[in-house]
């Protein structure tokens, strides 16, 4: 049965705006890196900006483990992509980007290193969830995108923000693609959310925007 977390979309809106303000986002890293040409830690971890008391009061016994499965392969990893909501655990950070990888090109040419902004919204999505009773993890259609594979992807936009590793689409079993959807919005990390009624939800973190497929 299809999880509902609200009774109407009006009302659904508001109702996970509000809990997700005041809930899981009080909690989570809210972390981003300062460029995108930072690679794997030599010796000393790469630092996560923010570290607010408030962050340092959240990761206090607590690890952000992200759980992503991919469609078409079953690929699975759940780990965690910081251990301490400070800094970027890399053995779990490569893992979660190879579930998103371009898995229509070969591996040298479809692993790249995924925004960590857009990790951390998948997680704070995935969070609320769990705090919501729903367990199941997210199941990633589209991570990364080669400029090739964009190309031949129907209804692709030609700058595509799969193609900088900064958007995902994914469905989560037993919840509602206008629930999810509604989640995806209120999360002050995301920017553009996508409707799809064929089955999934895009997220990325370009500019604030909505629209449907």
């Amino acid at each position: 049965m299809r999880a509902s977390l609200a009774s109407s979309r009006v009302g659904r809106r508001v109702f996970l705006g509000t809990l997700l303000c005041g809930w899981v986002w009080s909690s989570w890293p809210q972390a981003v890196l300062a460029s995108s040409s930072w690679g794997p830690p030599d010796g000393s971890p790469a630092s996560l900006s923010g570290s607010s008391s408030r962050l340092r009061k959240a990761s206090s016994g607590q690890t952000y483990r992200l759980t992503l499965v991919r469609l078409e392969t079953g690929e699975r990893a759940s780990v965690p992509f910081s251990l301490d909501g400070k800094t970027l655990y890399w053995p779990g950070y490569k893992q979660l980007c190879a579930i998103l990888r371009d898995e229509h090109v070969p591996p040298d040419q479809g692993w790249v290193q995924i925004d960590v902004t857009t990790i951390e919204a998948l997680w704070a999505v995935q969070e609320y969830l769990r705090r919501a009773g729903i367990q199941s993890p997210i199941v990633v259609h589209s991570g990364y995108r080669t400029p090739q594979t964009n190309a031949q992807t129907e209804g692709a936009a030609r700058n595509s923000y799969h193609m900088w590793g900064k958007a995902v689409d994914f469905h989560v079993p037993g919840v509602g693609l206008d629930d999810l959807a509604g989640i995806c919005q209120a999360c002050p990390a995301s920017g553009g959310v996508g409707y799809y009624p064929a089955g999934w939800v895009h997220l990325d973190t370009g500019p604030k925007r909505f629209w449907m497929g």
